[in-house]
């Protein structure tokens, strides 16, 4: 499987479509918080990517939705309806239950674009 595939984002406008959350998971039962490498909380923002206006007027196709993983905490302003960039962004593969494949999305933190 790939695994943090660096990604060149340039091309694209993304905005926040649900406000940070901290990211959690349920194990033996229980929720637990996901830790980063230092042992702080990860956080989780939906976002929908677009890519920008092409200059020659063509239109410049249609956008999806994604939830990134943030590996630092996002800052205040970074809140639903806002532009953004994200810093060092990759994906990953990850196998599912029905024998598929499936993508995943991580980056190192967040800021307001612009």
């Amino acid at each position: 499987m790939l695994r943090n595939v660096p990604v060149v984002l340039e091309g694209y406008k993304l905005r926040v479509v649900e406000d940070p959350v901290v990211k959690t998971y349920t194990k033996d039962g229980k929720t637990e918080y996901a830790l980063n490498d230092d042992n702080q909380p990860m956080y989780v923002v939906a976002v929908y990517m677009k890519p920008k206006p092409r200059e020659d007027g063509r239109p410049a196709g249609k956008g999806t939705e994604m939830k990134v993983t943030l590996e630092t905490k996002p800052p205040e302003e970074v809140t639903d309806g806002e532009l953004i960039e994200l810093h060092n962004p990759r994906f990953s593969q990850f196998p599912m239950d029905n024998g598929g494949t499936g993508l995943s999305m991580r980056a190192a933190g967040v800021k307001l674009a612009g």
